[in-house]
C-alpha cells in the first residue's frame, strides 16, 4: 500500500561530525532541495546539539527548530518497559514459573514506577537496566530476574550498572585478557581481530564483549 503522509529521514548526532563546513554544506543542499521540490512527500527530521554552525544554516523559512530538552520521555520510557518485559515474561521460563507460582504480574506496578523514577528518562540506561535485569542465571551466578531488580534500583546510574554486569562476567573465559586488550586498544578491534591477537576462539570473546 502507499504511504498515507511524507517519508521522514532522520539524521541524527549532526554536530558530532568534525567537517563543519562540510555540515554547513549539507544543510544548504537540503534546504535548497527542498526549495527546487516543494511538493516532494519528503521531510528531514536533524537531531543535534546547538552548535552555532549548525545553527546558523537552520534559521530560514522551511525549518521548524524544537528544544527537545523540554519533552519529557517518561511515558516513552515506560511504554518500552512494559513492551519489554511483557515480551520477556511470554519467553523466559524462570519468569514464567514465578508467576505461575506466585499468580501475580512481575514486575508489580509499584516495582515498574520506582524502575522509571531511577532511569530518570534516559533510554540508553532503560535498555541497559532491562538487559541487566532479564540476563539469563548462569551456574556460576545464578541471580533470577526477581532478585536482580531491587539490586537495580540501587546503582548510581550507568556506572554502577556497568560495575555489576562486569563483575557477574569475571567468570567467562580469558575475561581479564580480553578487558585489558580493549581497555588499551587506541581504534575499536573486532571479534576477529581479538581472538587472532589474543590466540583464542571468537565465541569465546563474544560474552566478554557482550558484558561491555
Amino acid at each position: 500500500t502507499l504511504a498515507k503522509g511524507p517519508f521522514l529521514i532522520v539524521v541524527d548526532g549532526l554536530d558530532e561530525c568534525e567537517d563543519k563546513r562540510g555540515v554547513g554544506e549539507f544543510i544548504d543542499h537540503l534546504l535548497n532541495f527542498f526549495e527546487e521540490h516543494p511538493a516532494i512527500p519528503l521531510r528531514v527530521f536533524i537531531a543535534s546539539r546547538v552548535e552555532q554552525h549548525i545553527r546558523a544554516c537552520l534559521e530560514t523559512d522551511g525549518v521548524v527548530l524544537g528544544n527537545l530538552n523540554s519533552h519529557s520521555a517518561q511515558d516513552d520510557v515506560e511504554e518500552f518497559l512494559q513492551a519489554s518485559f511483557r515480551t520477556a515474561g511470554r519467553k523466559d521460563r524462570v519468569i514464567r514459573a514465578y508467576v505461575r507460582t506466585r499468580g501475580a504480574v512481575w514486575p508489580t506496578k509499584s516495582d515498574t514506577d520506582k524502575l522509571i523514577k531511577h532511569i530518570g528518562g534516559s533510554f540508553v540506561l532503560a535498555s541497559t537496566m532491562f538487559k541487566n535485569i532479564v540476563q539469563p542465571a548462569t551456574e556460576e551466578d545464578p541471580t533470577t530476574p526477581m532478585d536482580c531488580l531491587p539490586l537495580t534500583l540501587e546503582m548510581n546510574g550507568l556506572d554502577g550498572l556497568y560495575a555489576q554486569t562486569l563483575s557477574r562476567s569475571q567468570h567467562l573465559p580469558c575475561f581479564r585478557d580480553i578487558m585489558s586488550t580493549i581497555a588499551l586498544l587506541e581504534e575499536p578491534l573486532s571479534i576477529a581481530g581479538i581472538s587472532d591477537l589474543l590466540g583464542i576462539e571468537g565465541f569465546e570473546v563474544e560474552p566478554t564483549k557482550k558484558a561491555r
